[in-house]
């Protein structure tokens, strides 16, 4: 049983979904809503002196009652401390099913007992939501170190870890050191939470309205996990690259230009705090875009396996672009700010032309996503709007 924060009740109380019965409920989302809804519900006596044998008699006949029900309880327990006291611990499978043995088989019980127990009633009863298996961000980071290993996402039990990453449950005050926004309010940012050899894990901050660029995962596997707000995944088919691309691309690793087949919406996924939570992608299923298309900021947990060290960019409509660009900085590393993200770094990993054009900068970019004047010349004729304009 728990409340919003799992902490069982002492005293007589209704509990459902982490909220006590009139409290003002909150937007926010509770732990239980994390399982299956079951509903537990605990009731302890104590023998009054002398009434022992005729207590422990009628104790027995509850029990063996209890253990008989089928209809709308899926467990029983009863505990025996002692030979003048019982507890008995019942599961039911919605608040309906618990509120029908209330009124009926507990009556009967509470009836039986009231001549033998202190006070004629309970010595104590509980009742709340079943709380479910859940992570915290280090029990999650420990398990994600122990079982999120190898070079491509051809080793990963994807479904596995997806599982474990919708049982994290989102408190600011484990994520909130993660969030850090862009002077210019139309760009998400990139904050480290933790990297190794073989992932990398990151809170994305993501702006009213704001999206990121159509881009691939190279050899990762990208676990998604909403954290607050609502976003939506947009999947695309992988398209098939031109020979100029590939030539230019094992020449220029970090900055080839091409072009593609043109893409197809193949999914749309709506990461929403009462809904699906979670999406997974890789390049054997397609490409994909990140947008939040409310009016208000939303946070996501991206797990890249192994991190990103390149990623291709496309265009969506017409003549297709193609773009390899190295890995964009953090934003924040470990809840600090890296000092590497600056107005010309664009999220999606391509250099902001237009903002250093517009501000005059001189020197080197904050950004190797790019590496001669040709090439951002060539970028900035071909990039698509979304990329360029942030």
């Amino acid at each position: 049983m728990s409340s919003e924060d799992g902490h069982g009740t002492s005293t007589h109380k209704h509990v459902h979904g982490g909220e006590e019965e009139g409290a003002t409920p909150s937007k926010r989302k509770k732990l239980c809503s994390l399982g299956t809804g079951e509903m537990v519900h605990v009731l302890h006596f104590r023998a009054k002196p002398g009434k022992k044998a005729e207590f422990e008699v009628i104790v027995q006949e509850i029990a063996h009652g209890l253990y008989h029900l089928e209809a709308g309880i899926s467990d029983v327990r009863v505990g025996h401390p002692s030979c003048n006291e019982v507890c008995f611990i019942l599961t039911f499978l919605t608040s309906e099913d618990l509120s029908k043995f209330r009124a009926g088989p507990e009556q009967d019980a509470l009836s039986a007992l009231k001549d033998v127990v202190e006070g004629g009633k309970e010595t104590f009863s509980a009742t709340g939501t079943l709380m479910p298996d859940t992570h915290t961000l280090p029990t999650l980071l420990a398990y994600l170190k122990k079982h999120v290993t190898g070079p491509s996402h051809e080793g990963h039990d994807v479904a596995t870890v997806g599982r474990e990453l919708t049982k994290w449950f989102p408190r600011p005050e484990e994520y909130k050191q993660y969030v850090h926004w862009d002077s210019d309010a139309t760009k998400y940012t990139r904050n480290l939470i933790f990297s190794n050899e073989h992932m990398d894990v990151l809170l994305m901050c993501w702006p009213p309205h704001c999206k990121s660029a159509i881009h691939s995962h190279e050899s990762s596997s990208c676990w998604v996990v909403l954290v607050e707000g609502s976003v939506v995944e947009v999947q695309y088919n992988s398209p098939k690259l031109d020979i100029k691309f590939i030539q230019a691309e094992m020449k220029n690793p970090t900055g080839a230009v091409g072009r593609c087949t043109k893409l197809r919406v193949i999914n749309e996924a709506i990461l929403s705090e009462n809904g699906v939570t979670s999406s997974y992608a890789n390049d054997d299923i397609g490409v994909h875009r990140i947008e939040n298309r409310s009016d208000k900021p939303a946070y996501t947990l991206h797990v890249y396996a192994p991190g990103l060290k390149k990623m291709k960019i496309f265009k969506e409509s017409g003549e297709v672009s193609v773009f390899t660009v190295a890995s964009v900085p953090y934003t924040s590393e470990g809840g600090s700010r890296t000092g590497y993200w600056g107005s010309n770094t664009n999220p999606d990993g391509v250099l902001d032309i237009s903002a250093w054009n517009n501000e005059q900068a001189g020197g080197s970019a904050t950004s190797s996503s790019v590496t001669s004047p040709a090439l951002l010349s060539e970028i900035a004729e071909q990039a698509p709007p979304s990329i360029t304009s942030q």
